[in-house]
């Protein structure tokens, strides 16, 4: 059985357990079994410090706590599945732009296991649908592109660089239509982006 089915808690990511020792350790079976001792504990603030400083950065501890909370039955199947003899055979090296490469464990060694980088998605169409779900609610937006297949990806990212240039053009050469607590701001004979005050703020409203 991958042990990576078991690493993932409402879509979380993989967690990293600090040595037990100064040394760094490549051994990733501490880090299994303090999974498995938080869920057992049912102690999200132990499974919270488990989570890599990247996940950390994304997911508030509150934000976490309500999601462990609310993922029990899942939580019970990881800790069931964590208490069965496995045995770590693949791995992954996450890159700063989001791909990781994939690694397999062979004759006590770490391989590779692809000649390249690997986008970011899914082990199954749940665990993608997770991921989506998962990017949307921390407003990871690299994330969320990543998951995207092609073309969709790069028909997206195309029709926002082209709205980010007319916007950006338009901030430019002006002018902005307001008119009380509202504003418009035309940045193509198609498109306009409308603001609006709240508590002294000015807020997009529409943007299309």
């Amino acid at each position: 059985m991958r042990a990576s089915i078991v690493l993932a808690v409402v879509m979380l990511g993989c967690a990293h357990a600090p040595p037990p020792s100064p040394r760094p350790s490549a051994d990733p079976e501490p880090a299994l079994r303090a999974w498995q001792k938080a869920i057992a504990a049912n102690d999200a603030h132990a499974a919270y410090a488990l989570l890599s400083s990247s996940l950390r950065a994304r997911v508030s501890e509150a934000d976490f706590a309500l999601q462990w909370k609310a993922a029990q039955a899942d939580l019970s199947a990881q800790e069931d599945a964590l208490a069965s003899p496995h045995t770590l055979r693949q791995a992954s090296g996450e890159l700063a732009d989001g791909r990781a490469w994939p690694l397999a464990h062979e004759d006590d060694h770490w391989r590779l296991a692809a000649v390249h980088p690997l986008a970011p998605g899914g082990d199954t169409p749940e665990d993608a649908l997770r991921r989506l779900v998962a990017a949307i609610e921390t407003r990871d937006f690299d994330a969320l592109l990543g998951l995207l297949a092609e073309p969709l990806r790069s028909s997206l990212e195309q029709a926002l660089a082209d709205r980010l240039g007319r916007l950006k053009a338009a901030l430019r050469h002006g002018p902005i239509e307001a008119s009380g607590s509202t504003a418009r701001l035309r940045y193509d004979p198609r498109y306009h982006l409308d603001l609006v005050q709240e508590n002294g703020r000015w807020r997009v409203a529409d943007f299309n």
